[in-house]
Parts: structure tokens; C-alpha cells; sequence
């Protein structure tokens, strides 16, 4: 245990461990984003996607295909069942989205790897496509990033091999245009006094929204327009690209926040030619693929461009909104004999859950040859992590992933949400238990070292069974709550066994959060269909598992809803302090 007392020793309380440069980037683009939404759009435009980029792929049995930027990998589940001889592998560094395909049983081999970089080795690959997740890399990986991309994808594509390209494609044209927002609907300003995290841009009409687009696109003022009236109309007058930008994500109100932070446009059809050129690629096909989904439901008749003519404003076509790009590498590229073409493997959970040994006659925990001396009386067994106390350290406790659970990618990823989010706590104020130490060799990680909560601190479980929650308890999550669920970001674990009452030396308390994991926003587990009725009913508490509180059913919140709206004892405390919005 002496190499691992000089490592916590060696570690400030508190400290997290940073991430790579590499993985900042994505992690913008990842804390920004709703996936449940996210992926509903998804969902609805997978048959169109993979009917874009299919016609282009110039694949034999055995060939390898690469889905950068996967998601939730149902593109390439549809390209591997369409290529069924062939090897499919999806890369992405969202850990969310990774699991989705995980649960999912995919065809694809998933990969956590960063899009922009090589990974693969030369002249190993025959198609690598990036289906609407180019602009992401250069959204959030800076400028650059997707000349990047097909710089090392030329290296990884074999002669002859090709890399697909469907995404935004930005206006050719660099002459403003008048833009006629003909829609109506809406509220037109913002409520007076009303702070930006309040906004509801449901609300607001399509001129609204151009207000809050130009307010608050990457900080604001990212471009310069004109509001003009020409014969009694008002028409916005900007260059073609920033007219692009605003109304092909006009009607993205619910997921706002994220939408604002990431760029579409980022190549016009001769720039993405030129630059593909430039690397070495050849037979470079720029491919219009309008989407004539949103032309007819998002466009016309909502939006008018226009441009001026000697004879007055003329209406002009909308530019392209997609394009596909296909380009080769070519035959005669000389590639490195001497590298081995061995390709990259999934992540071997079993071989990782198999470097962890627990020996509790010896009270040790064994983690791939690193030894921690435990208290085999203090193990608690969560639904996805085993917890002991560190015996030379009884303030602090260890935390590492059990091999025993359905879904392996799940188990690892919950311990990535310990690790990587507690920047996120710091954001909100959330009061909780430090990380001290955690597993140098991932992701995935297999344990933390954690502080743990004072003796003799309840949890808020104990507080709820014996009926002891205090107002001030309720206060101080209700403000927590209240912050996370108007983000529509983010979400805690309102568990009732994840916080603990702790006493402070001036005799105060403090609900302390002791799991440390924060989730991506989710409507389906918003608080007041969950958490607040675990925290108001002792039943689900009761009832709970593996320190988890029992999840209450859809006819368990439409039975809380009549008890809510009467109202009394303990209601009428979490009424006083959860935002109105956020009720039931």
C-alpha cells in the first residue's frame, strides 16, 4: 500500500485528473447537448443518411469501414446490415452515445476514439465516412480540425480506398441577402426582467429567436446585420452564411443552448474540393443533397430571401442545406511496408473487469497488480460499484466497477461520470465528496478513491425513513434541483441515498452529495417524476435496492399529481422552494 500512499499523498484534495487535449474539445460538445432530443432527430433522418452516402461505397467482402463520429451508431448498424461481408467499426468519444449502441447489440465494432486523429493504421481502411459529424470537429475541435480529419484519414485509407463526406454545406454565394421572416407566431421579445437561464425559446417568435441567436451564438456578435424596411416590410439584411446558420436551427427551441454553441457551415462545395485536393485526394465529387424535408416544413412559407437587383429586391432559391463529398486516394501512394496493418480492437471489458480481484479473507482489493488494503466490514454493494473503506486511510474509501452486471459498457460508464464530471458539480455549487485518486489507465476507469462521509452522518434515506428531513434539507436540495433542471443540460442523482446530512463546526448543516455522478439531461428522469416522490414518499425507500431507491411508475406520478395539486405537510415545503416550473 506504500506506492499508494504516496500517490494520495502526492495528489491535492479535490484535484481531478485532466483530460487529454485531445478529448476538451468534444467534451464542449457533449456537455451542451440533450440527447434525448438529439437523438429523436437522429432517429427520423437514419434512412436518408445512409441513403446519401450508401451509392458511393466501393466496398468487396473483407474490407473495413469506419463510421467517424458514430453516435449512437445507427448508421452504421444500417451500413454493416447493407455491407454485411465487410468489417464495420464507429468511433466516437461520447460515452453516452457508445452505450446506446452497446445496449442495442450492434453489428458495429464501437470504438471510444477521436474522429480527428489516426487510428488506424496506413492503408488499413476502404471507406471512412463522417455523416453529419465533420462540422462537429470543427465546431468544437477549433479551426482546422476537419482538414485535419481527412489528413489522417488519407493516411488511413488504402489505395484506392475513399472518404464520404455528408454534411451542412455553406453558401457559395458571399453577397448579403435580405432575409423576410414571414412566420408570426410567438412572443416577440423576451418578458422583461426575465434572467437568460428562465428563457423558454419555445415561446418565442422566429424574430425573437433571431434577436437571442445574434445575443448569444458563442458568446454573441459572432456576425453583423441590418434590419431594413424596404416598401413598408422589414427584411434582415446579412451575408448568405450567418441567414444559413440561423434558419436551419430556428426550430431546434427545446435543445436551444446546445445548438447555439456549435457551427453547421464550415466548407462551401468548391472549398471542400479545393482543400481535398490539397491533401493528395483525387476524382473529388461534390454531391447537392438537399433536405427537402426542411425546405418544405421549415422553409417555405416561414422564411423569404431575398437579393437586390437593379430593379428592386428579387426573391432568390434557398442554397444547398447538405452536400455529400466523395473523394479516392490514390493508387500510386507509396505506403510504409514496415507498419503493421494489425486494426484496432473494441474495448475487452471482460479483460478489464478481470484485472480486478477481491481477496476480503485478506482484506485486499487487487486492481491490474495494484493492491489496496481494505475494511471487509464496511463493503457496500451498489447496482454498479463495489464501495470499501481504505483501512491505512478510514476518511477515504475505494470505488471500483463490479463484472457481474447486464451491460458492461453501462458499468464503466457511470464510473466515467464520477471522474470526468466533477467539474460539473463545481459549476452548480454542488457541496460534495472529493475525488483523490482514480484509475491512471483510463478510460474506462475501474475505481476512484474518494472521501468519504463523516461517521455517524445520516443519509437522507435514513432522514426520509424517520421522517427527521428538515426544511432546511429540502431548501438546499430544491436549490440544487432548481439549477440543474433549468440548465436542461445536466441532471444529479436525486437518490436519496446520495446525500448525506453533514454537521459543520459552527454547527450548521449541509446536504452533501456522496456519489458524485452527474448525468446528461433526460426528460424521462426529471426530478418531479422521480426524485420527488422518493424524497416525499418513505415507501420507495423502503422498498430500494442496492442503495437505490425504488423508481416510481407513470401511474405512480399521475396518483402524486392529485396528492401535489391538495397540497399539506411535507408538499407544501418542497412547493415553497421548487421552482414552479419544475413541479408536478
Amino acid at each position: 500500500m506504500s506506492e499508494q500512499k504516496s500517490k494520495i499523498e502526492n495528489v491535492d484534495r479535490g484535484e481531478m485528473l485532466n483530460r487529454e487535449a485531445l478529448e476538451e474539445h468534444f467534451e464542449v460538445a457533449d456537455e451542451h447537448r440533450d440527447f434525448t432530443i438529439y437523438n429523436q432527430s437522429l432517429d427520423a433522418a437514419t434512412l436518408a443518411k445512409v441513403d446519401s452516402i450508401a451509392p458511393y461505397f466501393n466496398v468487396e467482402d473483407g474490407d473495413v469501414i469506419v463510421d467517424a463520429g458514430s453516435g449512437t451508431g445507427q448508421v452504421a448498424e444500417l451500413i454493416a446490415r447493407t455491407f454485411p461481408h465487410t468489417r464495420v467499426y464507429g468511433e466516437d468519444l461520447s460515452h453516452e452515445q457508445l452505450e446506446q449502441a452497446s445496449d442495442r447489440g450492434s453489428l458495429v465494432r464501437l470504438l471510444h476514439a477521436d474522429a480527428r486523429e489516426k487510428v488506424f493504421p496506413s492503408g488499413s481502411v476502404k471507406v471512412k465516412y463522417y455523416s453529419t459529424s465533420l462540422h462537429e470537429a470543427e465546431s468544437f475541435g477549433g479551426q482546422g480540425s476537419a482538414r485535419k480529419a481527412m489528413e489522417n484519414t488519407f493516411l488511413e485509407l488504402e489505395a484506392g480506398g475513399r472518404v464520404i463526406v455528408r454534411d451542412f454545406a455553406k453558401p457559395e454565394n458571399q453577397e448579403p441577402v435580405y432575409m423576410k421572416i414571414i412566420s408570426k407566431a410567438g412572443l416577440e421579445k423576451v418578458p422583461e426582467g426575465t434572467v437568460k437561464e428562465d428563457i423558454d425559446y419555445n415561446e418565442l417568435s422566429t424574430s425573437a429567436l433571431f434577436d437571442r441567436f445574434h445575443q448569444e451564438f458563442r458568446g454573441g456578435n459572432a456576425f453583423d446585420y441590418e434590419r431594413v424596411i424596404i416598401d413598408g416590410e422589414e427584411y434582415i439584411k446579412l451575408s448568405p452564411e450567418w441567414a444559413h446558420e440561423f434558419y436551419l436551427r430556428k426550430d431546434y427551441t427545446g435543445n436551444w443552448r446546445s445548438e447555439i454553441e456549435e457551427k453547421y457551415t464550415y466548407w462551401t462545395p468548391e472549398e471542400a474540393k479545393r482543400v481535398l485536393e490539397e491533401i493528395g485526394y483525387v476524382n473529388v465529387q461534390i454531391v447537392p443533397d438537399p433536405n427537402e424535408w426542411i425546405l418544405k416544413n421549415r422553409l417555405q412559407g416561414k422564411i423569404g430571401l431575398y437579393k437586390m437587383t437593379d430593379e428592386g429586391l428579387e426573391k432568390t432559391d434557398f442554397p444547398m442545406t447538405h452536400m455529400v463529398v466523395v473523394a479516392e486516394k490514390p493508387e500510386a501512394v507509396f505506403e510504409d511496408a514496415e507498419e503493421q496493418k494489425i486494426l484496432p480492437e473494441e474495448v475487452d471489458y471482460k479483460k478489464i473487469l478481470n484485472s480486478i480481484s477481491v481477496d476480503l479473507e485478506r482484506e485486499v482489493v487487487n486492481i491490474g497488480g495494484q493492491e489496496f488494503q481494505i475494511d471487509r466490514e464496511s463493503i457496500k454493494i451498489g447496482t454498479k460499484k463495489i464501495i470499501l473503506r481504505l483501512k491505512e486511510y478510514p476518511d477515504l474509501v475505494l470505488k471500483f466497477v463490479r463484472g457481474d452486471t447486464r451491460n458492461d459498457h453501462n458499468v464503466f460508464k457511470s464510473m466515467y461520470q464520477i471522474i470526468e464530471r466533477q467539474k460539473t458539480l463545481d459549476e452548480f455549487g454542488v457541496p460534495h465528496l472529493n475525488i483523490i485518486d482514480s484509475d491512471k489507465e483510463g478510460p474506462p476507469f475501474r475505481y476512484v478513491i474518494q472521501e468519504r462521509a463523516p461517521e455517524g452522518a445520516p443519509s437522507a434515506a435514513d432522514l426520509i425513513m424517520q421522517g427527521n428531513l428538515t426544511e432546511e434539507d429540502i431548501k438546499q436540495i430544491a436549490e440544487i434541483v432548481n439549477k440543474f433542471e433549468k440548465s436542461k443540460k445536466w441532471q444529479i442523482d436525486s437518490n436519496p441515498f446520495s446525500w448525506f446530512r453533514i454537521t459543520k463546526e459552527n454547527g450548521s448543516t449541509q446536504m452533501v452529495y456522496i456519489s458524485g455522478k452527474v448525468y446528461r439531461y433526460d426528460e424521462a428522469w426529471e426530478f418531479r417524476k422521480i426524485g420527488l416522490l422518493q424524497w416525499i414518499d418513505s415507501d420507495y425507500v423502503k422498498q430500494g435496492k442496492d442503495f437505490c431507491a425504488a423508481i416510481p411508475t407513470k401511474k405512480d406520478y399521475e396518483e402524486f399529481w392529485q396528492k401535489w395539486q391538495s397540497g399539506g405537510g411535507t408538499i407544501d415545503i418542497w412547493k415553497k422552494y421548487l421552482d414552479i416550473r419544475l413541479q408536478p
